[in-house]
């Protein structure tokens, strides 16, 4: 409990901090000089602020970015993530037209399968095909998805009010967005690609329906909530979904540990297993 408590010392809070103190800077400035240029910075900082500090923090606990060649983490970062937003907001627009209805319900089960499908596109390569790889896929995939979807959110109140309330969105994306795109995404590739992993190959099992239904159930609940027109006590049920969200995903990764390598041995020395195989080797002449 004692170390849990001492969590400003690791490095995702110091991320977080970081990226959230620069966003307030340049907002801070733009309403200072108004000198707008530097908006999509601040939107970009402040919108990657969250997702960025908990790959940091899963990255530590489980070591699934070494897993992964830099280029095709940055590829399903900026592609896949590109993807799944073309396709989830194509559909968005086509089957919720009321994004104040009940219709917002069906967002949760567009939106898992959009960012689904760039990752499913690499497993049915054969490529990455183990959990740790296909964890690391998913959360840059939701990485890119959340990041450009809080900043168009922070475009929308940038028009109708200031750059501040702008800032206050982004602040709460980023408090946000890692217990809900990354947790369910991240949920989804664990037990899919930990399925696919044991099978050496791309199948469709009940455990890999039931993570997705799962998601899916969590991210319509999610929207269901934040929008339609509830009484204000349903509405605490925000926090618990969130908490549910990331209790899965923090339950399906527990496995993963970080690969340890053992430290190069000094030139000239002699590893105690080899050692051993030449003391008996003497002794028995």
């Amino acid at each position: 409990m004692r170390e849990h408590m001492r969590f400003y010392r690791r490095r995702w809070f110091k991320v977080w901090i970081g990226m959230m103190a620069l966003s307030a800077a340049l907002i801070l400035m733009t309403e200072t000089v108004g000198n707008r240029a530097v908006m999509p910075a601040a939107f970009f900082y402040g919108a990657a602020s969250g997702p960025v500090a908990l790959l940091v923090a899963v990255h530590d606990r489980t070591g699934v970015g070494d897993t992964v060649p830099g280029g095709a983490l940055v590829g399903m970062f900026l592609f896949g993530g590109g993807v799944a937003l073309l396709l989830g907001g194509y559909f968005d627009s086509l089957l919720i037209p009321d994004k104040s209805g009940p219709a917002i319900l069906r967002v949760g089960w567009i939106e898992e399968s959009a960012k689904f499908v760039p990752l499913l596109a690499v497993a049915l390569t054969g490529r990455h095909l183990t959990k740790a790889a296909g964890v690391a896929l998913g959360l840059s995939c939701a990485t890119g998805f959340a990041i450009m979807e809080s900043m168009s959110y922070a475009w929308r109140s940038i028009h109708r009010d200031s750059a501040v309330e702008a800032g206050v969105v982004l602040f709460m994306r980023g408090l946000t967005t890692p217990f809900s795109h990354l947790a369910w995404t991240g949920l989804v590739c664990a037990v899919a690609f930990g399925v696919w992993q044991a099978g050496g190959r791309v199948v469709v099992t009940s455990a890999v329906t039931g993570a997705f239904a799962a998601a899916a159930v969590l991210h319509s609940l999610n929207d269901g909530l934040l929008t339609l027109d509830i009484p204000g006590p349903v509405r605490l049920f925000f926090p618990v979904v969130a908490a549910v969200s990331y209790w899965l995903f923090h339950h399906a990764i527990r496995d993963l540990a970080p690969v340890r390598t053992a430290p190069p041995l000094p030139a000239g020395s002699v590893p105690a297993a080899a050692r051993g195989v030449v003391a008996e080797e003497e002794r028995t002449g």
